[in-house]
C-alpha cells in the first residue's frame, strides 16, 4: 500500500476510499501516488447507479473515477482530475466568422441565377447552413450538460465557396462521458438535432423554389447561371410536387436552400456511420463490444467507398489508425434497453436518408 507524503492528500484519499466502500462491494484496495485510490469491486446490478452517486460526491473534491473490467473482477480507480486552464474563445470566434464568410460567399454563387430577392436568399441560405450545423453542435452541448460532461464551444470549420461552403464543426469534451448511456446520448443528440433543422430548411427550399417559363429557364442555362438536371432525389421530388404547383410550359429554378438541406442530409448520414470518430461511432461503441465496433468501423469505410464518398472513407481510414476510441468512465455497466431499440432505429433512419435524400441527389452525383 503506497501512501502520499502529504497529510491533506492522505485525508482526501481516505475520504474517497470511505465513499467507495459505502457504495460498492469491495475487496482489496490500494492508495496510489498523487492521491489516487484503487479498489477491486464485485459485480453488482447496482454498480451503474452507485457509480453516478460516487462521481457526484467526489467531483467537488476534484476527483474523477473509472470502472474497468479485469479478468475475474472489476477495477475502480478514483484519481485527482488534472487541472485545466480556461481556454480563450478567440479561436472559436475567428473560425465562426470565417465560416459565416465562406457560407455567405457560397450563397452568392448558389443564388446568382435565382429570380427572387438576391440579398434575402443569400441570408436565408447562410441561416440554413449555419442553423443545421449550429443546432447539430448545440444538440451535443445540451446532451453534455444533461449528463454533466464539460465540453468546449463549437469550432466551426470554413470551407471553399463555390464547392463546399463549410466542413462542419466540432466540439471537444474536457472529460470522458460518465457511462455508456451518456456516450450514446452524446453521440446521437447532434445528428437528431441537425436532422430536425434540415427538414425545416428542405421545406423552406421547396417553398422558395421559383416556377419560370421554359424559355426563361433556357436563357438562364445558356448564360451559365443555372444548370439543368434531369432528375432529383426522391425526397426533393416529393416536396416540390407537394408544395410547388407547376403548369405546362414551365420549369423550376431550385432554391439554394435545397442545396443547404441536401448538405444537412449528407452531414446526418455520414455522422450516423458507426465509425470510431463519428457520432454514430460513439453510439455503436456504447451498444456493441469493442471488437464488433472495430469491424463496423471498417465496414463503414467499405460502405462509403461503395456509395461514392471515397474521400470521406479515406479520411476515416487514416483517422482510424491514429485516433483512439472514446471510452466512458464506467465502461462496464451496459447501455439501457431503450437505447438498444433506438440503436436499431438509427440504422433504419440512416438507410432511409440515403435512399430518399442522398441517392440520386444531383448536388452529389451527376
Amino acid at each position: 500500500m503506497v501512501e502520499d507524503t502529504s497529510n491533506i492528500t492522505y485525508e482526501e484519499q481516505r475520504l474517497v476510499a470511505d465513499k467507495i466502500r459505502s457504495l460498492f462491494k469491495t475487496r482489496n484496495y490500494y492508495l496510489r501516488e498523487q492521491g489516487a485510490v484503487e479498489f477491486e469491486v464485485e459485480e453488482d446490478k447496482e454498480n451503474k447507479g452507485n457509480f453516478l452517486k460516487l462521481l457526484k460526491e467526489i467531483r467537488p473534491m476534484g476527483y474523477l473515477a473509472v470502472l474497468r473490467r479485469s479478468e475475474d473482477y472489476l477495477t475502480l480507480i478514483a484519481f485527482k482530475k488534472p487541472a485545466m486552464r480556461a481556454r480563450s474563445l478567440r479561436l472559436n470566434l475567428i473560425l465562426l466568422l470565417a465560416t459565416v464568410g465562406t457560407v455567405i460567399a457560397d450563397g452568392f454563387f448558389k443564388s446568382s441565377g435565382y429570380p427572387g430577392n438576391l440579398p434575402l436568399m443569400i441570408g436565408l441560405y447562410a441561416l440554413g447552413i449555419m442553423g443545421i450545423i449550429g443546432v447539430h453542435e448545440m444538440g451535443h452541448k445540451l446532451a453534455s450538460a444533461i449528463h454533466d460532461v464539460q465540453s468546449s464551444p463549437p469550432y466551426f470549420i470554413p470551407g471553399i465557396p463555390g464547392a463546399l461552403p463549410t466542413l462542419g464543426a466540432v466540439i471537444t469534451s474536457k472529460e470522458p462521458p460518465v457511462n455508456k448511456d451518456s456516450l450514446f446520448d452524446l453521440g446521437i443528440s447532434g445528428p437528431l438535432a441537425g436532422l430536425a433543422v434540415t427538414l425545416l430548411v428542405a421545406l423552406g427550399g421547396a417553398l422558395t423554389s421559383a416556377v419560370v417559363p421554359l424559355e426563361e429557364l433556357s436563357r438562364q442555362a445558356a448564360a451559365g447561371k443555372v444548370q439543368i438536371v434531369s432528375s432529383l432525389d426522391l425526397f426533393t421530388e416529393y416536396l416540390l410536387s407537394a408544395f410547388v404547383p407547376q403548369r405546362v410550359g414551365t420549369g423550376l429554378i431550385l432554391s439554394p436552400l435545397i442545396f443547404a438541406s441536401s448538405l444537412g442530409f449528407l452531414i446526418t448520414f455520414l455522422n450516423l456511420m458507426p465509425a470510431w470518430q463519428l457520432d454514430g461511432g460513439h453510439v455503436a461503441r456504447a451498444v456493441l463490444s469493442p471488437k464488433l465496433h472495430k469491424i463496423l468501423t471498417y465496414a463503414s469505410i467499405i460502405v462509403l467507398f461503395a456509395t461514392g464518398f471515397q474521400l470521406m472513407a479515406i479520411l476515416i481510414l487514416i483517422l482510424s489508425v491514429r485516433s483512439p476510441e472514446m471510452k466512458p468512465l464506467d465502461d462496464v455497466s451496459p447501455v439501457s434497453n431503450n437505447r438498444k431499440i433506438i440503436f436499431i432505429c438509427i440504422w433504419i433512419m440512416a438507410a432511409l436518408i440515403y435512399v430518399f435524400a442522398i441517392r440520386g441527389n444531383p448536388f452529389f452525383f451527376r
